[in-house]
């Protein structure tokens, strides 16, 4: 058999074509080294247009500016952990400041403060003063557990021009370093943080060095979610989460609120329910911040007498999902609420329902 990748002597290859192709590849080989330059021009004047255009116009620049400060922000804040008083420290380290003893004694003034940490408690209130001469900062405590709320308002009292470092910090439960959870500005308004990691919490403030700053701070911590069950509340609460079932087979995962047969229960968030019936929870109704019940906190209702809503039906916090009851293998005991909550596996439900917090006057 002939290889047909060998051409026999008689195989005449087209002579216009081969001149053509030869043509095209010196044409090519003559105009690229023009296209390249001509594009390095190109890019070079957009550029210069770029630097023109930040140079003269003011929005442009301003906006460039905060572009990147955001980008900073978000890289030392979110991705590092960072706080605004790190980012002074870091300012000092590069002016060779940090190893002066001034600069050393900034650096530690947190430490210091934080080694007997005023204890806010469930509301503080306070005004206090920086001067320009002390190296000083303020530090206020308080233990969270996970689904309380903090709020807090604070604001600048003198109109100097300084920085006043404010940030909220965590430590995590058996840890020992404090990470960053947010910035504070003094802003005014009333501002929350919903804790999802149990432990402590507190709100650093340093001004920078050699300013003098006046502040009012005011905080609160309570519950996160609205109670669920219509005029009931804590002292409502008669079996807690955690505490042995059916011999000690299982745990309770949640909390039984006790209250009058047909007793409105309510939804604690704006989502979407799914009713139900089985042998433990009886008439029981899951309500979750999305349509499929993933990516969100999902709230469980049991042993309710009847309900107020269908399966794929929208609510919003505070409609009725239904009433007290005793169905299920709660039978046998006085009607009550069996109110659970699951995010990654069981979670307790109470510090999410204490008191609302609010604002000492």
């Amino acid at each position: 058999m002939s290889d047909p990748s060998k051409q026999t002597d008689n195989e005449q290859t087209p002579e216009p074509d081969n001149a053509q192709t030869e043509n095209e590849s010196v044409d090519q080989s003559q105009l690229n080294p023009k296209k390249r330059i001509k594009r390095s021009w190109v890019l070079f004047s957009v550029l210069v247009l770029l630097v023109v255009l930040l140079t003269m116009r003011d929005d442009l620049r301003q906006n460039a500016i905060e572009s990147s400060e955001n980008a900073v922000r978000y890289v030392a804040f979110d991705i590092l952990g960072w706080s605004p008083r790190d980012i002074f420290i870091w300012r000092l380290r590069v002016t060779g400041l940090l190893d002066s003893p001034l600069g050393q004694r900034w650096a530690e003034a947190v430490d210091l403060a934080g080694e007997q940490p005023v204890q806010a408690g469930r509301q503080y209130r306070t005004t206090e003063f920086f001067a320009s001469d002390e190296v000083e900062a303020h530090v206020y405590q308080v233990t969270l557990e996970r689904g309380e709320k903090l709020i807090w308002e604070f604001s600048r009292l003198d109109s100097a021009e300084s920085r006043l470092y404010a940030s909220l910090e965590r430590r995590e439960k058996n840890a020992q370093e404090w990470s960053t959870v947010t910035e504070l500005d003094a802003d005014d308004s009333t501002n929350s943080q919903v804790v999802s990691k149990a432990g402590d919490y507190r709100i650093v403030l340093q001004p920078e060095l050699f300013a003098s700053a006046e502040y009012l701070l005011a905080m609160a911590n309570g519950g996160s979610l609205s109670f669920p069950v219509e005029g009931a509340a804590q002292r409502e609460i008669g079996s807690f989460f955690g505490v042995d079932r059916d011999g000690g087979a299982r745990k309770h995962h949640g909390v039984d609120i006790f209250a009058e047969k047909g007793t409105p229960v309510t939804a604690v968030i704006d989502g979407y329910v799914r009713t139900g019936t089985s042998a433990r929870g009886g008439e029981h109704v899951w309500l979750s911040g999305s349509m499929i019940g993933f990516g969100s906190a999902r709230y469980y209702y049991a042993h309710l007498d009847s309900f107020a809503v269908e399966s794929g039906d929208r609510v919003k916090r505070g409609d009725i999902l239904g009433y007290v009851g005793n169905t299920g293998n709660a039978i046998t005991t006085p009607p009550h609420l069996h109110f659970g909550i699951y995010s990654g596996g069981p979670v307790d439900p109470a510090p999410f329902l204490k008191p609302e917090p609010e604002l000492p006057d």
